[in-house]
């Protein structure tokens, strides 16, 4: 490219380029967006690589403008009013938005009545309006570690919608009566009015009910009736917990990294994100909520976007079957493998020297979870109803079946009428949600591999300790001990000899003496960064980069977990 073509572009900076059509043309520098590393240059980037919508059309900013701020006294009257409950939200920090509230009141016998108000958008975006269908094109918030690309403008989404505190908000309420075991006694549903108590981060919940895992620094609720309604979430949550995972529910309890970011967005660390039981508390009460909703409209036959998660292919589950049985994680039995077996298999596992490598494994041999108009249920929850409700600020799918919900159960016959006939356009709903739901995570992960890439340039050349967590034909993916970020030791840094048993989806030597497994400890050095393609790439060092010697067995027995890459998905 000739430099008059440049338009002044530096070495690292993101460019968007126009190729030349005409044969031998040069191409040209269209536009420069900014040094790799800028905050905004690189969510620019993303936002034109992945084609992401960037600002809202003129024509939903006008509808937009017209809605009016309150909702109508019509609208409230109709509405049941559960403004004396102690509801409080429970989120992440730096949370954009708050679509769902929950509140716990004490039953006769142990029991528990959980409420799970879920903001009422549909109350906001009209079927067929301008906003709904620039929501149905978005499919669902897109998020990075300094912004979002939000499914709705921010007057919605992080205001109207939004469950603030100390403020009247509509909701749609799931209320669950529950015995002294997690058990469902009871369920209705209900168009309410909410006025959140508290707008908690998860630290400042976990400071209540998990002071162990909790931040140092993390702020501890003084209301009494606020540090009460956490201990009850977080008994309410234990129970439902060990009820689904005694019913078939598998638990994947792997880290995901964190990204710690500095002055004007520049990563200055990545860590493993912490999970505490206030974590744990909310995804039990979203998991609960979703599953009575899916149930419910199943039950009453109204047509719903369900998320389905069918069960890992014959070959995967064959491959995962030898590798539990080689660790001693299915007992005696013969019977096929299901995901009952297989939850109580990584249940087994915990604690043991194996339990990453199986969580891997497992997670690995499963198919990606999608939206479907029919029922498939959903194999590694172990629900034979489930579908995606407690979040209609950020995902269609979820507003989608607040209108089921609403026109099917809470309505009249008119209404009810209203729910059936969108049966016939929940094919292509389904399919548009699922694929913008992949496009998001491709989106959100290749922007994670950027600011990882970003955070490590400095460290070049240095040696650590690591964790083998990805086995593929090119080579080994090993995730460092003080960074959590992983890269590739090509195969063409490891010792002469070892092949790629796509049998047992493990590197080895051809004799089977020697080779490289999940979770296998290694040490490496950090080699190079293309910070443009998320690349790193090391090479092994010192003793620690031996290959496995094998001992009793221990080789092929253990090999034979799935070929893992972080990018997969």
């Amino acid at each position: 490219m000739p430099r008059s073509a440049l338009r002044n572009a530096r070495d690292a900076d993101w460019v968007v380029v126009d190729p030349g059509r005409a044969r031998g043309s040069a191409a040209r520098v269209r536009e420069v967006l900014g040094a790799l590393g800028s905050a905004d240059a690189d969510a620019r980037a993303m936002v034109l690589h992945h084609a992401l919508p960037d600002d809202f059309p003129p024509v939903v900013l006008a509808e937009l403008a017209r809605a009016d701020a309150d909702l109508p006294a019509r609208g409230r009257a109709a509405r049941e009013d559960l403004r004396a409950l102690a509801f409080l939200t429970l989120d992440p920090a730096n949370a954009r938005d708050h679509d769902d509230a929950v509140c716990v009141e004490p039953l006769s016998g142990g029991g528990a009545r959980l409420h799970v108000a879920i903001a009422d958008v549909s109350a906001r975006v009209a079927e067929g309006s301008a906003l709904d269908r620039e929501a149905l094109r978005r499919g669902n918030s897109v998020y990075f570690p300094d912004r979002a690309i939000p499914m709705l403008p921010h007057a919605l989404s992080g205001d109207l919608c939004s469950l603030r505190p100390g403020v009247d908000r509509a909701t749609l309420v799931v209320i669950l009566d529950l015995d002294s075991r997690g058990g469902v006694r009871g369920r209705r549903f209900a168009r309410a009015l909410i006025r959140s108590r508290a707008r908690l981060s998860y630290d400042e919940g976990a400071a209540v009910i998990d002071p162990d895992h909790a931040a140092r620094d993390a702020r501890r609720p003084e209301a009494p009736e606020i540090v009460e309604q956490l201990r009850r979430l977080a008994d309410v949550a234990t129970r439902l917990m060990e009820r689904r995972f005694e019913a078939g529910s598998i638990d994947f309890d792997l880290p995901t990294a964190e990204i710690v970011l500095g002055d004007e967005g520049h990563p200055v660390d990545v860590v493993e994100a912490p999970r505490t039981l206030a974590h744990r508390a909310i995804e039990e009460a979203m998991l609960a909520a979703n599953r009575a909703v899916a149930e419910a409209l199943d039950e009453a036959g109204i047509p719903l976007l369900h998320r389905v998660h069918e069960a890992p292919s014959g070959e995967d589950l064959a491959g995962l079957e030898e590798l539990l049985r080689s660790f001693g994680l299915l007992g005696r039995s013969a019977a096929p493998l299901d995901s009952r077996a297989i939850a109580a298999a990584v249940t087994r596992a915990v604690g043991r020297p194996e339990e990453r490598l199986v969580n891997l494994a497992t997670l690995r041999s499963m198919r990606q979870a999608r939206y479907a108009e029919t029922n498939l249920g959903h194999f590694a929850l172990g629900f034979e109803h489930y579908a995606h409700f407690t979040s209609p600020i950020r995902r269609y799918a979820d507003l989608v079946v607040h209108r089921a919900l609403i026109d099917g159960l809470l309505g009249d016959a008119a209404s009810r009428d209203r729910a059936l006939a969108r049966g016939e356009g929940l094919p292509r709903v389904a399919a548009r949600v699922s694929a913008r739901e992949r496009l998001a995570v491709d989106a959100e992960r290749d922007m994670i591999a950027v600011k990882k890439c970003v955070f490590m340039q400095p460290h070049v050349g240095e040696v650590h300790d690591g964790t083998v967590e990805g086995v593929a034909r090119h080579g080994l993916y090993v995730t460092l001990d003080p960074f959590f970020v992983e890269g590739l030791v090509h195969v063409s840094r490891l010792p002469k000899g070892l092949v790629f048993d796509e049998h047992r989806h493990a590197l080895r030597a051809r004799r089977g003496e020697a080779g490289y497994r999940l979770g296998d400890r290694v040490r490496v050095r950090v080699d190079s960064i293309d910070a443009a393609r998320g690349w790193i790439s090391y090479s092994l060092a010192g003793r620690n980069g031996r290959p496995r010697e094998a001992q009793d067995g221990a080789w092929s027995s253990a090999s034979s977990s799935a070929a893992i890459r972080s990018q997969s998905r």
